[in-house]
């Protein structure tokens, strides 16, 4: 599976919150909030600085353990590459900004400021309601404002279909995306629906019983489930609609 894969990882559990340790939740709330405003996740050193642990063998002590607990997913190759489960998500899906969002920001390192504006490369549309094979990167440049998108590596793209109407997502929109690999409980995704076939959707991702879905915001669609061969495109973090 891509970079952009949502990792189901295990059943969430009503009692996982007792499973770590108060130190174990702060690192998970930490790499959380960053993921929701940032769209990557935190270095070692700025989880420390966060969490209040002065060394990065501590802080990638508590990583392993939470990877063991079935928490994350880390990729061995990329040592920032920190992705939640599920399990994770249902812990974690308070959509309320965590104390550990503004802590981070404080923590920021200097080489990730970003200017004021972003120049958003506008790819092919794609047709939500029937999906067809994204096409190459376009050469169009949308400049978008960074305090609207915010930072991450961003991407735009058409809307096509009525089946998010109800989130004010509209036929014809641009879309501001920003490219991660795994999302939050009621975030908005781009999501690749199989990996062979190149099918892309925009639903609102959310957790039932246990199970990830990409639910429509119109009672005309049927909820999509999310299977081994989903993988998250990123979030939707802007909306632009011409007059």
């Amino acid at each position: 599976m891509n970079d952009s894969a949502i990792h189901l990882g295990v059943t969430p559990a009503r009692d996982d919150a007792d499973l770590l340790t108060l130190r174990q939740r702060a690192v998970l709330d930490c790499i959380t909030a960053s993921i929701r405003t940032r769209g990557y996740s935190p270095s070692m050193r700025e989880i420390g600085k966060t969490v209040g642990l002065s060394s990065t063998t501590s802080v990638a002590h508590h990583l392993r353990e939470l990877e063991r607990k079935g928490f994350l997913h880390r990729d061995p190759h990329r040592p920032r590459a920190c992705a939640l489960t599920a399990r994770a998500l249902a812990l974690v899906s308070d959509p309320q900004p965590t104390a550990f969002a503004s802590h981070l920001a404080q923590h920021v390192e200097e080489d990730q400021q970003q200017p004021a504006v972003a120049w958003v490369p506008l790819i092919t549309r794609f047709t939500v309601d029937a999906p067809h094979q994204s096409g190459p990167q376009g050469q169009e440049m949308l400049p978008m404002p960074r305090r609207v998108v915010g930072e991450g590596e961003l991407f735009a793209v058409t809307m096509r279909g009525q089946s998010m109407n109800e989130a004010q997502i509209c036929d014809g929109d641009v879309l501001t995306v920003r490219r991660q690999r795994i999302a939050a409980h009621n975030d908005i995704v781009a999501a690749l629906l199989d990996d062979d076939d190149g099918e892309a959707t925009v639903r609102k991702l959310q957790i039932a019983d246990g199970r990830l879905w990409l639910m429509p915001c119109s009672p005309a669609f049927d909820p999509i489930p999310v299977k081994s061969s989903t993988a998250i495109l990123g979030k939707v973090v802007a909306v632009l609609r011409p007059l």
